[in-house]
This record gives structure tokens, C-alpha cells and sequence, in this order.
């Protein structure tokens, strides 16, 4: 292969197509997420700047800077199946591809091309998921602004359930930097259809070994016969979670920082651990989701035309199954958090399956798919 070729002129301009159409998309679809957005938060947006008596522009410019971020990590997979799509139709009305085709040009430029953009954008969203956006989530929990900040800023949280296979602990929970438990009511033996020991205490820290939390004041219920009652000013008990999961109570994995997912991950048994392993994953598998989706989008896009001229139902229909494609991204990522698949397969399957529906509709439009039907028939 000439590498050389593979990176002139013409793959230059492709990326540069490819690149301004996802840009115009992405643009257009933040445009509109910011508008709705500032529909309903602009009233907390003036309430914030009037407590910290701030003009509203300094506070409102780094709201929609930190809701920017948010959008366009939870978008850019769709202005990448879109923006390409958009640029394979408009290249194909220009006859660009025929004008390369008469010049010699290999069908390998537009995958070079696509190859180029997909490490480019692979990278603002590897970026923007594990680093940016549980920063921007972050920043405006602490600033109290917006839906995160309505959502996750409150730190006195009341009284929670902590389940595990065989330990219910029921405690106030204090979240956010000052994470603490207080008010202990430990149930230990709930998978053996009789408690084991019932521990009321004060307040819970955690020691320096994992999973191993200090109770204080507390009071002991169990033993034989179950009438054993005793007090003691402190004990160590293994409990179902760690300080980052206090930290971060009630937030979900999409907006944790990889520090405390990862933490949270070695949890056993319970939702949030389940939730941040396959946050985990999906957010290693971040990098090839914009190259791929840019791949489904050319190929739906010369799927969906005949000769020289467009197929509107057929791109309607293609165009549909692509955002099938997609959405099912989020599907199995669900399907992850709640258990039904491990979190690697549940990060990787969805995007291995969008690659493989693009390399189909590659092989049909190149005729090899066509031909393998003729020779069965």
C-alpha cells in the first residue's frame, strides 16, 4: 500500500469533509440541547449569580461551558453517524467519488480517511468521557447549578439502604466531601433466614483496611439463643461498601471520576459496583465509537443511494436502523449495570456489532455479497 497516497491531497480533503459535517451536527444538536436546557435552568442560573452577587454572564458562560461537555460526551457517537453520513451524500451528488474512481484511486482512500477521523474524534471522546465530563458534572454540583446540582449537590441525604448478599445496613448518610454514616442499624445473616447479630451504633469510618468499617457506641444484638446483648465503644465489621461509595451516593457511574468508579468496582454484590464496572468499560471502548459510527454512517449513506441518484425510502429506512444501532449502545450498557451481562461484554458487543453491520454493507455495495447470492441461486 502507498502510504503516501493514502495521505495526500485527496484523503486530506475527505477528512476535512468528514470532520466539518460531524462539527456542523455536533454543533447543531448542542445548539438545540443548550437552548432547552437554558429554557428551564436560566431562573437557577439568576438565582445563583444574585446569591454570589455576580453579573449573570459569570455565571451563566461556564454553565453552558460545563453543559457543553456534557452534550456533546452523551451526542458525538450520533453527529458522528449523522455528519458522515451527511458528508458520503453530499461527496456522491458532487461526483466526487467518480472524478476518483477515473483517476485510479483504490476504495482504500475513503477508509484511510475515515481511519484518520475516527483517532482524531476517538480521542476528544475518550477525553471528554473519562476526564471532562465527571469534572463539568463535578463543578457544577459543588456550584449548585443546573440539574446536577439540584440532583447530586444536596449532601444530607437521610437514611439509606446498604444490601449486600447477606448484610442490610440502614444509616443517615452525609455525601459529597464530608462523606460519613451515622445512625447505624447493621443486619448481619439475612441470606440465612435468621439474623445473626443485629449492631445499632452511633457513627461509621472506615479503617485502613478495605472494607473494614469502625463503628462507635454501639450496641450488639445476636449470639445463642439470640438474647445476647452487649456494648462496646468501638468494633470492626466488613460492610458493603467504602468511602468513595458514601462519596458518591446516589450518582450514577456515567458522571464518577475513574478514581472512585474504580473503587466503587470492587465492591461485591451490590448495583453501584456493577454500575461502575461497566462505566469502566464502556469508557475504554470510547476511543473507536467515533470511527466506527462514522463507518456505519458512509456505509448507510451508499447503501441507500442507486447510481447517481438518491434513494430517499431506502436512506430513511437504513438511516433508522443505524439509530437502532446506536441506541442499543445504551441498551446493553443498561443491561451491564443491572447484571444481566458482564461489563465488558455489555461495552464491547454493541460497538463490535456496529462494526460488523458497517463491514456488511461495505462488502454488499462492493458487490461481494451480491455475487456470493447469485452463485447459491
Amino acid at each position: 500500500m502507498n502510504l503516501r497516497r493514502h495521505t495526500g491531497v485527496a484523503v486530506r480533503s475527505m477528512v476535512r469533509a468528514y470532520i466539518s459535517a460531524i462539527a456542523f451536527v455536533m454543533f447543531t444538536l448542542l445548539v438545540i440541547a443548550l437552548t432547552i436546557d437554558l429554557g428551564n435552568m436560566l431562573e437557577n442560573v439568576r438565582a445563583r449569580a444574585a446569591a454570589e452577587n455576580e453579573p449573570l454572564w459569570r455565571v451563566l458562560i461556564p454553565y453552558m461551558s460545563f453543559r457543553a461537555v456534557d452534550i456533546i460526551t452523551r451526542l458525538l457517537g450520533m453527529a458522528c453517524l449523522a455528519g458522515a453520513l451527511v458528508a458520503t451524500l453530499l461527496r456522491h451528488q458532487r461526483l466526487e467519488d467518480v472524478v476518483l474512481s477515473a483517476a485510479g484511486a483504490p476504495p482504500t482512500l475513503t477508509l484511510s480517511a475515515l481511519l484518520i477521523v475516527g483517532v482524531i474524534i476517538g480521542a476528544v471522546q475518550f477525553s471528554f468521557q473519562n476526564w471532562l465530563r465527571p469534572l463539568a458534572v463535578a463543578t457544577q454540583t459543588e456550584m449548585q447549578l443546573g440539574r446536577y446540582g439540584k440532583r447530586f449537590g444536596q449532601t444530607e441525604l437521610g437514611e439509606r439502604w446498604f444490601v449486600s448478599d447477606t448484610t442490610a445496613l440502614r444509616a443517615a448518610v452525609t455525601r459529597g466531601h464530608s462523606a460519613a454514616l451515622t445512625d447505624i442499624q447493621l443486619f448481619e445473616g439475612i441470606n440465612t433466614g435468621q439474623l445473626d447479630r443485629i449492631i445499632l451504633a452511633h457513627r461509621a469510618e472506615e479503617t485502613e483496611t478495605r472494607g473494614v468499617w469502625r463503628l462507635t457506641n454501639a450496641t450488639i444484638w445476636g449470639g445463642t439463643g439470640g438474647n445476647l446483648t452487649r456494648t462496646e465503644d468501638e468494633i470492626d465489621v466488613a460492610l458493603p461498601l467504602n468511602r468513595d461509595r458514601v462519596q458518591w451516593y446516589g450518582v450514577q457511574g456515567h458522571y464518577l471520576p475513574n478514581s472512585a468508579a474504580r473503587q466503587i468496582a470492587q465492591l461485591d454484590g451490590i448495583h453501584a459496583a456493577r454500575d461502575a464496572a461497566t462505566v469502566l468499560a464502556a469508557r475504554k471502548m470510547s476511543f473507536f465509537l467515533p470511527g466506527i459510527f462514522a463507518l456505519l454512517g458512509v456505509s448507510l449513506a451508499r447503501t441507500g443511494t442507486r447510481g447517481r441518484r438518491l434513494a430517499p425510502f431506502r436512506l430513511l429506512a437504513f438511516g433508522a436502523m443505524g439509530y437502532v444501532v446506536l441506541v442499543s449502545v445504551k441498551v446493553f450498557w443498561a443491561l451491564g449495570m443491572h447484571g444481566s451481562l458482564p461489563p465488558t461484554l455489555a461495552a464491547t458487543i454493541p460497538i463490535a456489532a456496529a462494526l460488523i453491520f458497517a463491514v456488511l454493507l461495505q462488502l454488499r455495495q462492493a458487490g461481494y455479497l451480491r455475487r456470493a447470492h447469485r452463485s447459491a441461486r
